[in-house]
């Protein structure tokens, strides 16, 4: 007997090669952005199901420069607002809106990542599915505006 000819099993191969596609695609990795001196790396937004209207975005900026740069502010296509925010746990939602930007000091690193330092996506012109993507423009006092694509990912 073949395992095709098997009662009820013709489905276990086909299943068993979709599986092992889907584990070796996995999510796409980040794509590192260079803009001046600064490398940005590990991008990615939270995945929004079809009822939310926000999502969160998430880089690591690395300084390489002799000079600080800061991060001005942030704009996308695919939501009508994003804004930097910073944690604060006497604000609403426990973060706040940062207005002067995220200073990045020369020969260091600065990580917008859940909990911390992030961007705020407000609401997104469709959902940010698994797999998804949005492309962000950072706008930097030195480096000037640099498009950046973020993954979406359950993290």
């Amino acid at each position: 007997m073949t395992p095709g000819s098997i009662p009820g099993r013709r489905w276990l191969m086909p299943a068993v090669l979709l599986a092992w596609r889907l584990i070796l695609s996995g999510p796409a990795a980040a794509q590192d952005v260079q803009a001046g001196g600064l490398l940005l790396t590990g991008a990615w937004a939270k995945a929004a199901d079809n009822d939310q209207r926000l999502s969160f975005g998430f880089v690591t900026i690395r300084n390489r420069g002799s000079e600080a740069d800061r991060l001005l502010s942030a704009t996308s296509s695919g939501a009508a607002a994003v804004e930097l925010r910073e944690p604060d746990p006497s604000a609403s939602g426990g973060a706040r809106a940062v207005t002067e930007g995220f200073v990045i000091p020369a020969g260091d690193v600065v990580a917008l990542e859940p909990g911390g330092r992030h961007l705020l996506l407000r609401d997104l012109q469709a959902p940010l599915a698994l797999g998804d993507e949005i492309r962000v423009t950072l706008r930097f006092e030195r480096a000037g505006a640099v498009v950046l694509p973020l993954r979406a990912h359950w993290h």
